[in-house]
């Protein structure tokens, strides 16, 4: 008796069970979401936007959450800042939800990949997360870097070098009129305040006995994957909708679980990758060296 053909049950589960698995994860967090306010995010960006352009430090809070970004990410805001809130928190909230479409069609991935969790997050609260992937694959790098500057650790391990140089370019223009010295003098206390609205992060750096492991997967999962995967899996104080920028490595076994919001499975996802890098690898070499079968009518000996 054999057992199941696994290559099937890996097709099966990538059509089928990874939907599934999306759609009850995405409704857990929708239930919990509906219960506060839609657009959060977008609020507390565009508060700091119009603090920083009134002359004010934009290191504001809402409730119990403050804005604590480095101050490029005003920049790409200020059209938006400039509207009435409420339209400015609808158009932040349609721009999130066109990054997500954006970032399926440039993938091609099936639609359902919509109820990724981290969108339904990232699309709620209007963060602009979700933009960063499909600006960096459609060469607008820098506009990504603006909107969350760690968007340069793929631009730079995915080797995007002329993207990469705009930004240091375009860093340095907007930096008389940013407030730099504010975000400096503040750092630690930014930096706390990030820790502390995340819980610590999901990423290895929750948990630094995993930073070596980390390390060591990301290497293994080569550098192009590696830079996809690097912010979701080391960067620090981490949240959810950060695994978006993961997409364009992910298997759908690391799928499954970076959607996992506990920390450390960033650090699994990475892991899946690089092993399905290497299974991958391996059979190609089989295939490679696999003697071909006897022409018609031959036999082999």
């Amino acid at each position: 008796m054999t057992g199941p053909d696994l290559g099937l049950v890996r097709a099966w589960f990538a059509r089928y069970g990874l939907a599934v698995w999306f759609a009850v994860i995405s409704a857990m967090r929708l239930s919990s979401l509906v219960t506060g306010e839609w657009g959060f995010d977008a609020r507390l960006y565009l508060d700091a936007t119009r603090a920083w352009l009134a002359g004010a430090d934009p290191w504001v809070s809402i409730e119990t959450q403050r804005f604590a970004a480095p101050p490029p990410s005003l920049v790409p805001l200020v059209p938006i800042a400039i509207l009435p809130e409420e339209i400015g928190v609808v158009l932040m909230v349609v721009l999130a939800a066109i990054g997500a479409v954006a970032t399926i069609r440039l993938l091609r991935l099936p639609w359902w990949w919509l109820l990724f969790p981290p969108f339904i997050d990232g699309v709620w609260n209007g963060n602009p997360q979700t933009l960063v992937v499909p600006l960096i694959l459609v060469g607008a790098g820098p506009i990504a870097a603006f909107l969350k500057i760690y968007a340069l650790v793929p631009m730079v391990l995915t080797l995007r070098w002329r993207a990469v140089a705009v930004t240091g370019v375009l860093l340095l223009v907007t930096a008389p009129f940013l407030p730099w010295a504010s975000y400096v003098a503040r750092f630690g206390d930014l930096s706390a305040v990030l820790e502390t609205q995340s819980d610590g992060g999901l990423s290895a750096t929750a948990l630094p006995w995993l930073i070596p492991i980390a390390i060591i997967a990301l290497i293994l999962c080569g550098r192009e994957r590696a830079g996809w995967l690097a912010v979701p899996v080391l960067w620090p104080a981490t949240q959810w909708y950060y695994s978006t920028l993961a997409l364009p490595a992910l298997t759908p076994i690391a799928a499954a679980i970076i959607v996992v919001p506990i920390p450390g499975f960033a650090v699994l996802a990475a892991i899946a990758v690089a092993v399905e890098r290497r299974n991958t690898t391996r059979e190609r070499l089989v295939a490679a060296w696999r003697p071909a079968p006897p022409a018609d009518g031959m036999v082999s000996t």
